[in-house]
């Protein structure tokens, strides 16, 4: 008799639960939201656009830190000899939230450009360094901030010596396609 009783109880508390889900969440119309993002520079040995470009699942992305490659940048000043600098960037996001026809997130990119760079990762090790008696580019960038994502536009930060970090917000329905078009280019 007691079981009967509470299986109404918990039908009533899990349909609660589902009144309490952001109005705004894709999910209540089968669809989930995909972030696209992107770091680029010009290649330091042709000066082509460079880089790379990762598409995730939004709920994957809370606390989750994205580590780009290592890569080598040229600044060639007029008269000057040439400049060269190692690129190591990250990005990080740390909460996000439903909007109305948008999401907002938290975005945390650290940039830093110096003679030598290493990245330490499980079973990856790598080092990139400019020679000493080379011209070294010295730059860091530190970027902390809300972000407010209306699918398919593109948030972008332009930053010295040509690097860029694109990121875009994009519904996908059930069947997996595309609802918004966020014209950030593959490299």
């Amino acid at each position: 008799m007691k079981v009967l009783f509470l299986v109404p109880v918990a039908g009533l508390l899990l349909s609660g639960c589902a009144m309490w889900r952001n109005p705004h969440d894709p999910a209540r119309n089968q669809q989930h939201v995909v972030v696209i993002n992107a770091m680029t520079w010009p290649n330091a040995a042709t000066g082509q656009l460079d880089g790379t470009r990762t598409a995730w699942p939004l709920q994957q992305l809370v606390s989750h830190e994205e580590i780009f490659p290592l890569a080598q940048l040229k600044h060639c000043p007029d008269a000057l000899p040439c400049a060269w600098g190692v690129l190591s960037a990250s990005r990080n996001i740390t909460r996000y939230n439903y909007e109305p026809g948008g999401i907002t997130l938290d975005l945390g990119l650290n940039v830093d450009v110096h003679r030598r760079q290493q990245d330490r990762r499980r079973n990856f090790h790598t080092s990139i360094a400019v020679p000493s008696d080379v011209p070294a580019i010295s730059y860091q960038r530190v970027l902390q901030e809300s972000v407010s994502l209306p699918y398919g536009k593109v948030y972008r930060v332009d930053m010295d010596h040509g690097i860029t970090y694109r990121l875009c917000a994009q519904r996908v329905d059930a069947a997996g396609k595309a609802l918004d078009l966020c014209a950030i280019p593959y490299i």
